[in-house]
């Protein structure tokens, strides 16, 4: 399977919003469900302009089609401001295909083009594909938040995960 890891630019605007309410739908292991991220696409808008020069995403491509994305958000203030905090989502038709790891390459080289000194991400506990993946490309556990999400199950909890660069 060809990916292809490029910017995502205004044009992109609608196909993205689409490609993350898609991700959400599929799968279980977000904090949002599919019914509850209904902001309208003005205001979607409107917060991408607005902080335009400290989020950043990526759009990962499989025969021309939005199939997965990493955003990257730069610290807000000085003191963390080489700090890079990412959300990653892939559809659920092509994880496990190299995707997660073709997007966070091209983050952590993004992310180092800016001068960062760390990236650090959230998962939960039972996305233990996920997990792997954030080890076996140099994240550490760092931290966990008990029991911070409500499941079907009852709680689970949420790994705090880092990587220095």
């Amino acid at each position: 399977m060809q990916i292809l890891i490029r910017a995502a630019g205004w044009r992109d605007f609608g196909a993205l919003l689409h490609l993350q309410r898609q991700v959400v739908r599929e799968s279980e292991h977000l904090a949002a469900t599919g019914g509850e991220r209904k902001e309208p696409i003005v205001f979607a808008f409107a917060k991408a302009v607005l902080h335009r020069k400290r989020v950043h995403t990526l759009l990962a491509l499989s025969e021309n089609q939005p199939v997965g994305y990493i955003t990257i958000v730069f610290g807000k203030f000085r003191k963390v401001g080489e700090t890079a905090y990412i959300v990653v989502g892939v559809r659920a038709s092509h994880r496990g295909h190299g995707v997660g790891t073709a997007l966070l390459t091209e983050a952590e080289k993004f992310a180092r083009s800016r001068k960062m000194h760390r990236m650090e991400l959230e998962v939960f506990e039972g996305n233990e594909g996920a997990v792997r993946l954030y080890e076996k490309l140099g994240y550490a556990i760092e931290g966990r938040r008990r029991e911070a999400v409500k499941t079907q199950n009852g709680y689970s909890d949420i790994i705090w995960m880092g990587k220095l660069l």
